[in-house]
């Protein structure tokens, strides 16, 4: 017996961070699929193959929104109940439940439990019970209000029971940026609505822009109402701001001058709908208001480009990250106009910082590179469709342009593993697969090499 269990800790305890991260989510997907291929969870004389499970569950724990089967009439309401609890827990960070339950119990988190939490959240200097207990109230306050919102308005159309059903499922599926959608069109239906257009944008943008980012502007928040100015706004949250901000209003112009003058698109309110879909791709929500085979190819290709940015770290969106977007845009134009410095509002940006940035941005890129090509080869549709797809996936979008119910096999396969690379990130996946990393000490002398 005592032999067995030092079997089991050295096994343990060869696994990396990133290691026990990805074993984490591997153990939800699975349990997850299982479930989800019960009888009690699917309605009718449904049934759902492995591979669909897998597929689904993968793309409710990524918070991306893609299906390949209709969430609203394929699954009961157990099935869409276990869903939106997978969309919760991959969303908000199935760490910190675990660590939620560790403080409620009276326990302390290991070592490497705190490292792990750490990972997860992106962040290193906040006192991580403190965080955990602002985490979850935000996401309950938010989540609750937005469901408030929306059910009191769906009630007079469904009654309070559907509506109530209707109400908590989108709040949790905007603020988690998971696009599941409980309608069988999506939010087609509210295309004109600006009161549930409303709604779902400030709910997912609450999400998207990261904990982080919520927790400043409260503490920033009560320095005003106290009328005390000892609290300054971080420049993480600046930056957020200032790039979310800047991506989704210049996406919704684009989308405006691009559909005007589009002959497929008969959508008559033309700025709600751009306005929207700039949000859902920037906030990597994923619910959409137009039939997205319906756009033309430049509003294809500019929210392929939001969707490959996506939300903002500790936030619930996928992508590169929005504050990755900006430091490689600050680099260039340092670059560019011969600066030694990358700054912003009069703060120099740490260089470890500049290269991970470049780091996450080729190797996402390159995978999605990696993966269209393989796309290519096993689906029969357009190279833009696919693109677009894979970057949904990628950016845990789940906007999709309408063939992801008749992809192969391998197709969603190449997709859930898009789809978790933008859940835990590139950098994540990549430590997965190496050994321990040991620090270097040492330095060679410099090599002379030509770039010019």
């Amino acid at each position: 017996m005592f032999h067995q269990k030092n079997v089991k800790t050295n096994i343990f305890e060869r696994l990396t961070t990133a290691q026990t991260l990805m074993l984490g989510y591997l153990i939800f997907i699975i349990t997850g699929s299982a479930i989800l291929m019960m009888p009690f969870s699917l309605s009718g004389d449904n049934n759902l193959s492995l591979i669909n499970a897998i597929f689904t569950t993968t793309s409710a724990i990524s918070g991306t929104g893609l299906i390949v089967v209709n969430t609203a009439t394929h699954f009961t309401l157990i099935g869409q109940g276990v869903i939106i609890s997978l969309i919760q827990i991959g969303n908000v960070g199935y760490m910190l439940f675990f660590a939620l339950a560790v403080f409620i119990i009276g326990g302390r988190l290991s070592f490497f439990n705190k490292v792990m939490l750490r990972e997860s959240i992106s962040t290193s200097k906040l006192d991580l019970l403190l965080f955990t207990r602002k985490v979850f109230k935000y996401t309950f306050v938010v989540e609750v209000v937005s469901a408030v919102l929306l059910t009191s308005y769906w009630i007079n159309d469904f009654g309070f029971p559907v509506a109530l059903k209707q109400g908590v499922f989108h709040a949790v599926s905007a603020f988690c940026s998971a696009g599941f959608s409980t309608f069988g069109n999506n939010l087609m239906d509210f295309h004109d609505d600006y009161y549930v257009n409303a709604v779902i944008m400030a709910t997912s943008y609450l999400g998207s822009c990261g904990f982080f980012v919520l927790y400043d502007l409260s503490r920033y928040s009560k320095g005003i109402f106290k009328k005390s100015n000892e609290y300054k706004v971080s420049t993480h949250t600046k930056l957020v701001l200032t790039v979310s901000m800047t991506i989704i209003i210049t996406g919704a112009l684009f989308l405006m001058l691009s559909e005007s003058i589009n002959p497929k698109n008969e959508e008559s309110n033309k700025v709600l709908t751009s306005v929207f879909m700039s949000s859902s791709a920037a906030n990597s929500v994923g619910f959409n208001t137009v039939s997205v085979d319906a756009l033309s190819d430049s509003s294809l290709f500019l929210i392929i480009m939001q969707m490959f940015i996506g939300g903002s770290p500790s936030g619930t969106g996928g992508g590169i990250k929005t504050t990755v977007f900006a430091i490689i845009v600050l680099g260039l134009f340092a670059f560019a106009f011969d600066r030694k410095n990358i700054n912003v509002y009069k703060r120099t940006i740490n260089p470890v910082y500049v290269t991970r940035a470049f780091a996450i941005m080729m190797m996402s890129a390159t995978s999605i590179f990696i993966c269209v090509m393989i796309l290519t080869f096993t689906e029969r549709q357009t190279f833009l469709h696919l693109l677009f797809e894979a970057v949904s996936a990628f950016g845990n979008n789940g906007i999709s342009v309408g063939f992801t119910s008749e992809i192969s096999t391998a197709g969603q396969l190449v997709l859930s593993y898009l789809m978790l690379l933008g859940r835990v990130g590139p950098l994540i996946i990549g430590y997965t697969f190496a050994r321990r990393i040991k620090s270097e000490f040492y330095q060679y002398p410099e090599a002379n090499i030509l770039i010019v």
